[in-house]
């Protein structure tokens, strides 16, 4: 009884640790880090808002952005413990509050798993491994199109084209024959080692997955819009065309490189810069979309996602 009581107070020090943690990291974030107070003060001195319907429906859209994922994530785990849609988006949440703290996002999959009762927590971390390789896979393929579009505006060159076009299809066949590529694998002894675990690899049809690979593309048309309304929000002058081409590419570095704790800090600003100053002179405004874009749809869910771990049964 006294173990189960010194575990049980352990649990929940670490769960406030972890609340305090969060909050901290969100201030240094957006007043150290991001200065989002001095760019929105630069902001007001020369710019006017957009339409308040911009920033409303981009709020909305939030719904739409992590519905998804987790609608994604209850198909690919149901087919070793079944889940409730509100468990699956509590899970979600819960991974995206560990995900902002932890580098390369490695806390979203902690997050989930915590909220498991059946599935082998290892197991149900390759479950999620799946569910984000789709999603790879789809900023991949959206990336392809950026550096089509940036070679012919900029520098005429498309000798890399042919090589991209056989590879996304070649990725994209390997994703959709997951099993088929896990049976051939398992014909090595020392992969058959780990079978207990990998063996989830093995238990998706071609037509699930296809299925995550939808849903992974809806989600991204989703953010892909949140990006653009922030950017009719603060007044980027852009077209829609660089505009869309700049946006993608963003995701496609910030999604390609690593991302450390410390490097991440000025990785998103700088990778937005890069493109979409190609088009545009209004740093301030860009800073301003790419931030709040991460605070719409980070920041705001792992409030509720740090709720949500906070509720979890010891």
């Amino acid at each position: 009884m006294f173990q189960k009581n010194t575990y049980q107070k352990l649990i929940q020090f670490t769960k406030i640790a972890l609340i305090l943690i969060l909050t901290t990291f969100v201030f240094y974030k957006l007043v150290y880090a991001y200065h989002y107070d001095n760019l929105f003060a630069q902001f007001e001195l020369r710019e006017h808002l957009g339409s308040p319907f911009l920033i409303i429906a981009t709020l909305l859209l939030v719904v739409f952005n992590w519905g998804i994922e987790s609608i994604k994530w209850r198909i690919l785990i149901n087919r070793f413990e079944p889940i409730s849609l509100n468990t699956a988006i509590k899970a979600v949440l819960s991974g995206v509050t560990l995900s902002i703290i932890t580098p390369n996002q490695l806390g979203d999959f902690a997050g989930r798993v915590i909220h498991l009762e059946v599935l082998n927590k290892i197991k149900g971390t390759l479950v999620t491994v799946i569910g984000h390789t789709a999603q790879v896979l789809v900023t991949l393929f959206f990336g392809f199109f950026a550096l089509a579009y940036f070679s012919s505006h900029f520098y005429h060159e498309d000798f890399w084209i042919p090589f991209a076009a056989v590879l996304l299809p070649i990725l994209v066949f390997l994703y959709i024959n997951l099993t088929g590529l896990y049976n051939w694998m398992n014909r090595f002894s020392w992969v058959r080692k780990f079978e207990k675990y990998i063996e989830v690899f093995g238990a998706y049809s071609k037509m699930e997955l296809a299925k995550i690979l939808a849903l992974s593309i809806l989600r991204y048309l989703v953010f892909l819009f949140q990006y653009y309304l922030l950017l009719k929000y603060f007044q980027v002058q852009i077209s829609i065309l660089p505009a869309l081409a700049c946006i993608v590419a963003t995701f496609c570095v910030q999604s390609m490189v690593p991302s450390f704790l410390l490097l991440e800090i000025g990785l998103r600003g700088a990778s937005a810069l890069a493109f979409f100053t190609l088009f545009s002179v209004q740093p301030e405004n860009i800073l301003l979309a790419a931030y709040s874009l991460w605070i719409i749809n980070m920041l705001i869910p792992a409030l509720f996602g740090m709720y949500f771990i906070y509720r979890v049964k010891s």
